[in-house]
């Protein structure tokens, strides 16, 4: 069954740029190696206090400005991210509590961790929640924060990763249509992309803080091969229930994991040599995790590309190791 869906406002913020240029100047990596491996000639890195909070809050406020709403008209909060500024409470609720300083409105806040694919899973949830219930109006939210989990001595996850915030405001309406949507989780990476300290299996009273331990790591080149093989099969699936073929596509906004990343993409899945518009922000802000996506839908929604009655399909991979995608219809021309 297909839900279709409105989307009234939209924003994306990040903070100060970092240029790949300074990292390898301080410290003392060839020059240009940043680019040349992880395709990243910039990102966006917090200064310390700022974090998730103070992200998702500023996006949220744009997309519920252009949306002409306030946070009393907003019936359900849902961040999507991998990052948080506690692990207890949710990230939600921090997010609400910044939109709502006052506490007057006690609207529900759930967090939707699939990492990088968060935003898809809580977009999903969100038009499910608005079909099935009351709702009018979700304020959906991806705020990611890597630049604290990030080792120097590790340059492939040090130069590739970036920090960025996006919102949507969900509401009912019929602009959008899901034609599909798709999860699947392949077990074999499941440890292949982690963080092992400050969990409970090694708690911080009893593994005290080491950069090994506490800071993201991540086997690339393993986790390249399970793509390569599990991409194909994936996408098949998920067209298998539309009435199009991958080529038919109009725009296509991949997660932005990478330079390797995003050529085993298109090798596994050819788009771009059928002339679908596949967006890349990698290059200017590396991989912001979950708000990868919604930060390049946002660019791609403002910029006027789409027109009514095209297609765009949402897909990338994230930690587990999991493979998403979605395929949007625009039923009238995004505004």
């Amino acid at each position: 069954m297909s839900l279709s869906f409105s989307i009234n406002g939209h924003a994306w913020t990040v903070p100060k740029p970092v240029e790949s240029s300074q990292i390898e100047r301080d410290l003392k990596w060839p020059e240009g190696w940043s680019q040349r491996y992880s395709g990243v000639k910039k990102r966006h890195w917090v200064d310390h206090p700022e974090s998730n909070g103070e992200l998702g809050a500023d996006a949220a406020l744009q997309a519920m400005d252009i949306a002409g709403v306030s946070i009393a008209e907003i019936d359900l909060l849902i961040f999507a991210g991998a990052t948080y500024d506690y692990t207890l409470p949710n990230q939600a609720s921090v997010i609400k509590s910044k939109l709502d300083n006052e506490c007057r409105f006690n609207i529900p806040c759930i967090d939707v961790d699939t990492t990088c694919l968060s935003f898809i899973t809580g977009l999903e949830i969100a038009v499910e929640k608005l079909a099935l219930s009351k709702a009018t109006n979700i304020l959906l939210i991806s705020a990611e924060v890597s630049s604290n989990g990030l080792n120097p001595e590790n340059r492939e996850t040090y130069s590739l990763f970036g920090d960025a915030a996006a919102a949507f405001v969900i509401t009912k309406g019929s602009d959008i249509t899901i034609m599909n949507s798709l999860l699947r989780s392949y077990s074999s990476g499941v440890y292949d992309t982690i963080i092992e300290g400050s969990g409970n299996k090694k708690p911080p009273s009893l593994y005290p803080f080491t950069p090994e331990t506490h800071t993201f790591k991540m086997n690339g080149k393993k986790l390249l091969r399970l793509a390569k093989t599990k991409i194909p099969v994936f996408m098949q699936e998920l067209f298998s229930a539309v009435t199009i073929e991958p080529q038919d596509l109009d725009h296509c906004i991949p997660h932005q994991a990478s330079k390797s990343g995003l050529l085993i993409f298109e090798s596994c899945f050819p788009l771009i040599k059928h002339g679908v518009n596949v967006e890349s922000t990698l290059e200017d802000y590396g991989n912001c995790i979950a708000a990868s996506i919604p930060m390049t839908l946002s660019m791609l929604l403002s910029s006027g590309k789409i027109t009514q009655g095209q297609t765009c399909m949402l897909a990338g991979t994230s930690a587990g190791f999991g493979i998403g995608g979605m395929i949007l219809k625009f039923n009238v021309k995004p505004t």
